[in-house]
């Protein structure tokens, strides 16, 4: 799996209540779509909630949430939660992480996955 750092909202971030992710500027639907990939680098307290959100206006102005994703309560480390990023997908993307209050998380988009 590569990893750029362009497409890259979260990368073993300390989490402590509710965050915001950089911008990431996709420039709409690929074809195929890339993956959404969420990772838990350090073990979860609480039940982390991430919302991905697409706009056309960098301020993410108008939001259109394209997955809400819940991970499982106290997620350990190594728990990976990988989708196809939903289509209509706008000029801007950002992904917010709610309801974890401790843990470390990344969450990014790749064109490829590892199965394991």
């Amino acid at each position: 799996m590569i990893i750029d750092t362009l497409n890259t909202f979260h990368w073993k971030r300390e989490l402590s209540g509710n965050v915001s992710s950089d911008v990431v500027v996709t420039s709409g639907d690929a074809d195929p779509n890339l993956w959404l990939v969420v990772r838990v680098d350090k073990a979860l307290t609480g039940t982390a909630l991430i919302n991905v959100y697409t706009s056309d206006t960098e301020n993410i102005a108008n939001p259109v949430l394209l997955h809400g994703i819940t991970l499982p309560a106290n997620a350990p480390a190594g728990y990976e939660y990988k989708v196809r990023l939903a289509n209509g997908v706008k000029r801007y993307t950002r992904a917010n992480v709610n309801n974890a209050t401790a843990g470390t998380i990344s969450v990014f988009l790749t064109s490829g996955i590892t199965s394991k």
